[in-house]
């Protein structure tokens, strides 16, 4: 029997290879079962550590701009002339303690940097995850590291923060196109929030990154005017294109300067993992993540997963950390979903635990159905 382990990670307990190899530990002594591992991810964090797991890619480490401007460490994936660029990485919340949070003063600078590196590297595709991030800043920081410059009514540069985008007079491209026109940028979201409105990457996301609520409207006044500014600068609208609020406005800048289109995060990375095909041979799909409910079913990766087995006709079961509206779930086509944690125990001993919670619950499964 042939078994594929497609599995988002679990957050804080394990990642999506992690997530295989505990199906691969309960099938190691039982007689004709193969597992493929798929890590998958929806464009979030771990989406670029999935691909590069998949593709046998090689992680660069390097030190780039925080959110809040303090040197990070950051890793980036190259395969080929691929480079695949997770945006948390270089802004992510995760940088910051709950106190240190401010989306207005945050950068998305470090992101630039990254892609600068890759382009040094010869690459002529770059895939930009966009999720997690502490910016609010349109992209204005990722997109001063790479020679666009924003200037004051007196001409006076501007700090490339979300508070800035009130500020900004005009705009210098600068090199841009000659240096970065020859790349292929594509921005990974699960998001199809516009730059502005009530919709738009502040009303939305604005006070989950420390933003004050009376200070939303001046932020968002200020993003409608750097987008007006921005179609003049580069001939084109997208202040209401789907997903331009990715990220604190990442993905507008992705496809306003560098032309670059946007996608659903884990439709790319089936696509590049090649998905499809291992669903197409498989008998048998496991996947899950930490926590499966109704919301599982808007566009996180086990419904991509779900929507091939049932293009294909293949049963699939998830697992969970914690499991919540299963009738939904199983109306919705998963054959079973079962949650790895049965014992009373404390929530960091569940994480840690993670892997081998996994492995017991899916070889419980295979006993249970006489799959083996």
């Amino acid at each position: 029997m042939k078994i594929l382990a497609a599995f988002d990670s679990f957050k804080e307990s394990m990642t999506a290879y992690q997530a295989g190899e505990a199906v691969k530990t309960a099938c190691a002594d039982m007689k004709d079962v193969t597992v493929t591992i798929k890590p998958l991810a929806d464009g979030g964090e771990g989406t670029m550590s999935a691909i590069n797991s998949a593709l046998s890619g090689t992680i660069h480490e390097l030190f780039v701009t925080g959110p809040d401007f303090r040197n990070v460490d950051a890793q980036l994936a190259i395969i080929g002339d691929l480079a695949i660029i997770e945006c948390a990485q270089a802004c992510g919340l995760e940088y910051l303690k709950e106190e240190e949070k401010n989306g207005a003063l945050m950068t998305s600078l470090g992101v630039g940097e990254m892609i600068r590196y890759a382009a040094e590297h010869g690459v002529h595709t770059i895939v930009i995850t966009l999720g997690g991030s502490a910016s609010n800043d349109g992209g204005m920081g990722m997109l001063a590291a790479l020679g666009v410059r924003f200037y004051d009514l007196d001409g006076g540069l501007l700090m490339p923060v979300g508070a800035s985008l009130t500020a900004i007079d005009h705009i210098d491209l600068g090199t841009l196109h000659e240096r970065y026109g020859h790349i292929t940028f594509k921005g990974l979201c699960d998001v199809d929030n516009p730059l502005v409105g009530k919709k738009g990457a502040t009303y939305v996301f604005g006070m989950q990154k420390g933003i004050a609520e009376n200070d939303l409207a001046r932020l968002d006044a200020g993003m409608r005017r750097y987008g007006k500014l921005s179609a003049q600068v580069n001939g084109q609208d997208d202040l209401f294109t789907a997903g331009a609020g990715a990220a604190g406005g990442l993905g507008f800048a992705i496809v306003n300067y560098l032309k670059g289109t946007l996608t659903s995060g884990i439709n790319e990375v089936m696509r590049l993992t090649h998905l499809e095909e291992a669903v197409a041979e498989c008998d048998l799909i496991l996947t899950g993540e930490g926590k499966m409910d109704a919301q599982t079913l808007m566009g996180k990766a086990p419904q991509g997963v779900l929507k091939l087995a049932l293009k294909y006709h293949k049963p699939i079961v998830a697992f969970a950390g914690q499991v919540n509206h299963k009738d939904t779930l199983l109306q919705a086509g998963f054959s079973d979903v079962r949650c790895i944690n049965h014992d009373d125990i404390p929530l960091m001993m569940q994480l840690r635990e993670g892997m081998t919670s996994l492995a017991k619950e899916v070889r419980q499964y295979l006993k249970e159905t006489d799959h083996v």
